[in-house]
């Protein structure tokens, strides 16, 4: 029986590893851009897992959460209240340099966002990440701009800023 439990293991993570996947941690500032729509500020970690099928194109599924700043407006932060964002995302990812030490990624995300357990909504993202790959870790910097659309609001530009690790399996 443990014998069987343990080839189930094994081939899971043999499944897994095939086509050198990674795992993607970034951390990242938000704040949206305008002087026209309320003033939304938060910062936060995400993490997605990266499918590399053997060519420049990535596939990625992650989640993040973050917390929103005192500094956003009433619209979007309450007092006494654990103020949270809250994102499921897909993305792709595309890498200029292949297996060079350091190169240039655009890694695009759509998905649904949900502010305070109240409001719901999606967004896209689109970012360039400047990278420098140590071995099987690679460390980064993005800077791009988020759209996000809550159920029943006006739309909001989001400007982000952050860094990441990258490990590939």
């Amino acid at each position: 029986m443990v014998k069987k439990y343990l080839m189930a293991v094994l081939l899971t993570i043999s499944i897994l590893c095939t086509g050198a996947p990674s795992i993607i941690i970034d951390g990242g500032h938000f704040t949206n851009v305008g002087k026209e729509t309320p003033s939304f500020v938060y910062d936060g970690v995400s993490v997605a897992y990266l499918f590399d099928f053997g060519g420049k194109n990535s596939l990625e599924l992650g989640g993040g959460v973050s917390f929103v700043s005192p500094v956003s407006s009433r619209d979007y932060f309450q007092n006494d209240f654990f103020n949270t964002v809250l994102k499921v995302f897909v993305g792709q990812a595309y890498d200029f340099t292949g297996e060079s030490s350091a190169g240039l990624r655009v890694v695009s995300r759509v998905g649904f966002l949900v502010l305070n357990f109240g409001k719901f909504g999606f967004f896209y993202s689109i970012a360039p990440v400047f990278y420098v790959r140590v071995g099987f870790l690679s460390f980064g910097v993005s800077v791009g701009l988020e759209i996000e659309q809550f159920f029943g609001e006006k739309t909001l530009p989001v400007f982000h800023t952050g860094g990441e690790i990258t490990y590939r399996f």
